[in-house]
């Protein structure tokens, strides 16, 4: 779903900032390139749950917890089909 990959990459990216994690650092530390790291925060990557179990940890976050609320503020926005 469209709306779901932006909201959960504008949380990838607040949380890498909030943490102080420049963009290389957070590319290096999970394996992921920086076009692809570019495309999961700004929402237009579709990627697989191998992906999110390198990114949850460089947040500090287990994948639950990344993931969390996600549906519900879809459902809310209007922006989640099924």
């Amino acid at each position: 779903d469209e709306r779901a990959k932006q909201i959960l990459g504008r949380r990838v990216e607040e949380t890498r900032k909030d943490l102080g994690i420049s963009k290389v650092d957070f590319c290096v530390a999970t394996g992921i390139s920086r076009p692809y790291l570019d495309r999961i925060e700004d929402g237009t990557a579709n990627f697989t749950l191998r992906v999110l179990f390198k990114i949850a940890p460089a947040l500090g976050m287990t994948v639950s917890e990344l993931l969390e609320g996600i549906e519900r503020r879809c459902i809310l926005t209007g922006g989640y089909t099924i």
